[in-house]
């Protein structure tokens, strides 16, 4: 049986904040607005090169109000770095 999720191109870390998003989205209020105040927070990218960071890439909260979204831009920032 097949990783869904490694077929779509994503770390399980990305999966499971993809799922977690969802789920807080289906809740039903009060426990929605209670569930997404505690959900903000940012990534940082890094790619190493030689031991040192050569590049970082912030993902603020803001940009996981779509995670589809965030994974994209997540990708695009990742292959700007590297070019």
């Amino acid at each position: 049986m097949p990783q869904y999720w490694r077929v779509a191109g994503l770390s399980y870390l990305q999966y499971a904040n993809v799922c977690a998003e969802y789920v807080r989205r289906v809740l039903k209020e009060p426990e929605r607005t209670k569930a997404l105040s505690r959900a903000g927070y940012s990534m940082i990218k890094a790619t190493w090169k030689d031991g040192k960071v050569a590049s970082r890439v912030t993902l603020e909260s803001a940009l996981l109000d779509d995670p589809v979204k965030s994974i994209s831009a997540a990708a695009a920032a990742s292959e700007k770095n590297n070019s």
